[in-house]
């Protein structure tokens, strides 16, 4: 019997259409290499949704019976009557509430096997300042930053001082966001402040990262768990047109926003220090199933490189990164969702082993 996987997408953050893009992709690709799914959309606001793959594939329409999570069954519960209960769940929703350890903490409350990192990792990854401090504690290589909390925002002139003092370019994010979703570069002092301003639009912590200028944008893919994670090739994502940095824009709006250049052009032994750094990232950070890393690398010197982040939820759309590097690598996104689906289940296996008694 074909096992039943749950496709969770939707969610409330601003990669809403993002997560709608990825789980077309996905549906129909478990489909492919023989699952039986089961689309639950989550609109940004409102119950869940059970809909038909068909409808979804076919941009037909989210509607369907509503679904509640019944934590005391493990099991999703139809208005209306009737229960679900998936074999395993896949999480595609992208950025907060989806892949920052929200979602993972209540798939964990129904006991039910979920594909990607657990709570922590999640949490931890989708959090650019600890993920790099975690990082820097393992010997990675990180950039200096500056980080501006909402209640310093009244009077961050000496933290945008200390910013300044790092040299230019900087580039100003959003703590806890993904897809670039209000990333700026500044070039000028005088543009700092509004680069602040625009990152708390989309959260209360604000990071300011010394840029290397001109730097080369490579990613690399794991797949895996801490008993074996393994690295994709690496890829290096390269601007084109009005873009200076691999934007929102450029990944979803402009079909001519990047070239991605696969296999990256590096020595042998650079591409192998990446791919290495990538799964040492991965295991500091306590991740399981998927996850990209992201580097920087001095254009003037590939011996040069930094830890820039970690998407512990990648996009699956048809033009996403973390498809496309394993697909270089020879594997086929139906083979790496049907191993991330076998990673989920064994590891809610070894979580079943452990005792919940006292003694």
């Amino acid at each position: 019997m074909k096992k039943k996987i749950g496709v969770i997408f939707g969610g409330r953050s601003p990669e809403h259409e993002v997560s709608l893009e990825s789980a077309k992709t996905v549906c129909a690709k478990l489909e492919k290499a023989g699952f039986s799914v089961l689309p639950f959309y989550a609109p940004r606001s409102g119950a869940w949704r059970l809909v038909k793959v068909k409808d979804l594939l076919s941009g037909g329409g989210l509607e369907g019976p509503e679904i509640e999570p019944s934590l005391g069954g493990g099991c999703f519960v139809k208005k209306g009557g009737g229960r679900i209960k998936p074999d395993a769940l896949f999480p595609i929703i992208h950025g907060s509430t989806g892949e920052d350890g929200i979602l993972q903490g209540l798939l964990e409350l129904l006991s039910i096997p979920y594909v990607g990192c657990g709570v922590t990792a999640s949490a931890v990854g989708m959090d650019k300042v600890i993920s790099k401090e975690l990082a820097a504690l393992d010997g990675i290589p990180v950039l200096p930053h500056v980080v501006i909390r909402a209640h310093q925002r009244a009077s961050m002139a000496p933290l945008l001082k200390k910013a300044r003092g790092m040299g230019f370019p900087l580039f100003v994010k959003p703590v806890a966001q993904g897809s670039s979703v209000g990333v700026t570069k500044v070039k000028r002092p005088a543009d700092l402040a509004a680069a602040v301003n625009k990152a708390f639009r989309f959260d209360t912590a604000v990071m300011v990262e010394k840029g290397v200028d001109r730097a080369r944008e490579i990613v690399c893919g794991v797949l895996g768990s801490p008993a074996g994670a393994r690295a994709s090739v690496n890829g290096e994502v390269v601007p084109r047109g009005k873009h200076e940095f691999y934007d929102y824009e450029a990944k979803y709006l402009d079909n001519d926003g990047m070239e991605l250049l696969l296999p990256a052009p590096l020595s042998a032994a650079a591409a192998a220090r990446l791919r290495g750094l990538a799964v040492r990232i991965f295991l500091a950070l306590g991740s399981s199933g998927m996850a990209r890393v992201d580097f920087f690398v001095d254009p003037k010197d590939e011996k040069k490189v930094y830890f820039c982040e970690i998407n512990t939820l990648p996009g699956f759309t048809s033009h996403s990164l973390y498809p496309r590097l394993w697909e270089k690598t020879g594997l086929k996104p139906e083979k790496v969702l049907k191993e991330l689906v076998a990673i989920g289940l064994r590891a809610a296996a070894e979580k079943r082993r452990l005792t919940i008694a006292r003694k």
